[in-house]
């Protein structure tokens, strides 16, 4: 059974040392969680490798002093790594509330006095000893296997306590710390020579590890989605910008009938050298505002250059998108006639066609908004 335990403790190490090769370089790159991971998994791996040489050195018959120096290891570890993975629970926990370090103090103390009373009890015999190659137990035998158990216990009450703050996934994922360890201590005390203690902080670790992954690819996907839409939004406006309104004519072609208005602000340049850029990006957002409220999700709103806009509806029919225009129509003659507008509408006509139409229509409409208003494209003020 022994050397069981230290074939499956073997394996768990080929695995350990996986997640740690997979994590040691981005242990630097990331915050205080990863490290604090990165030192758990690394005790979990080395408390295995003594866990399993111990078993294995009561089958080969070491040197007794090699023998103390295993046991010593393999009983002490553990505690490090509760130690460890307390600290980087908290650190877990400070994602999402503001918290100390102070309620692991604690398990720090507890652990490393457990240490020390692992020491002392192998220096007095109380613990185990060695004599020819046998080890021997001795009345503190239980408590120092108890001990651990403790710790384990107050990690949970102490994730209890914050357990709110926490999504069900990391809860869950930190609990599981506790979990399997608990279940290896009562199969321990039902089956003595059944000690799981180490691998099953191994599966605790693995579970971690997952948590880790997968949060790794979703804020990845979510860096990627983000700096997607940022690549083809205007700044100023939060409309397609130029990039997309490309991507947008890329898949006009799958639509049976498309419309197109193409909008150019009136007086930009007279806004801007008269009231100051700050008033020309109000003006542009303030006619981005009126596109918005009027198409809503009928289609694409494109602003394709400082006061250019173009919108494109797809699979639209002739009455709606003549309703549209009217709307349209409307909100710009209430907004002081902020823009000059050229329609198109087609089914089997090329979209870039429609632009080209709808792009001349504006020209004509602009060309009647300055013979109306008696501005001066080419000045910034009045004939």
């Amino acid at each position: 059974m022994t050397l069981r335990i230290a074939a499956a403790e073997i394996v768990s190490i080929i695995f350990m040392l996986i997640f740690l090769g997979s994590i040691c370089n981005k242990a630097e790159e990331k915050g205080e969680d990863q490290r604090a991971f990165f030192a758990f998994t690394l005790s979990t791996i080395l408390g295995l490798f003594f866990d399993a040489a111990s078993y294995i050195a009561d089958k080969i018959q070491v040197n007794d002093i090699l023998m103390i120096i295993i046991n010593v290891m393999a009983f002490s570890i553990i505690h490090v790594c509760i130690a460890l993975y307390s600290l980087y629970m908290i650190i877990i926990i400070r994602h999402t509330k503001d918290v100390t370090f102070r309620p692991v103090y604690p398990i720090w103390i507890f652990s490393g006095l457990n240490i020390i009373w692992i020491i002392l009890g192998v220096c007095n015999g109380m613990f185990f000893s060695v004599t020819d190659n046998h080890i021997t137990y001795g009345p503190w035998q239980d408590i120092i296997t108890i001990m651990p158990i403790i710790s384990i216990t107050v990690v949970v009450m102490i994730l209890l306590q914050h357990v709110k703050s926490l999504s069900r996934r990391v809860a869950l994922a930190l609990g599981s710390f506790a979990l399997f360890p608990l279940i290896a201590a009562a199969l321990f005390f039902l089956f003595p020579d059944l000690t799981l203690a180490y691998p099953a902080t191994a599966l605790s670790c693995a579970v971690i590890y997952t948590y880790i992954r997968r949060e790794e690819i979703y804020e990845s996907h979510i860096r990627e989605q983000v700096m997607s839409e940022v690549s083809v939004k205007d700044s100023l406006t939060g409309l397609l910008n130029r990039r997309g309104f490309n991507e947008v004519m890329e898949k006009a072609c799958d639509h049976n009938s498309i419309g197109v208005a193409f909008c150019d602000l009136n007086a930009l340049k007279y806004t801007n050298d008269n009231y100051g850029h700050a008033a020309g990006d109000a003006y542009i957002q303030r006619f981005a505002d009126i596109l918005k409220k009027e198409i809503r999700d009928l289609g694409s709103v494109c602003r394709i250059s400082g006061d250019e806009f173009v919108v494109l509806l797809y699979d639209i029919s002739a009455e709606i998108f003549d309703e549209l225009k009217e709307r349209l129509n409307t909100a710009i003659m209430k907004a002081d006639r902020i823009a000059s507008v050229g329609y198109a509408y087609g089914g089997d006509v090329p979209v870039m066609e429609l632009i080209q139409c709808a792009e001349q229509e504006m020209y004509n409409d602009k060309n009647r908004y300055y013979a109306e208003t008696g501005l001066d494209r080419r000045r910034s003020g009045r004939r």
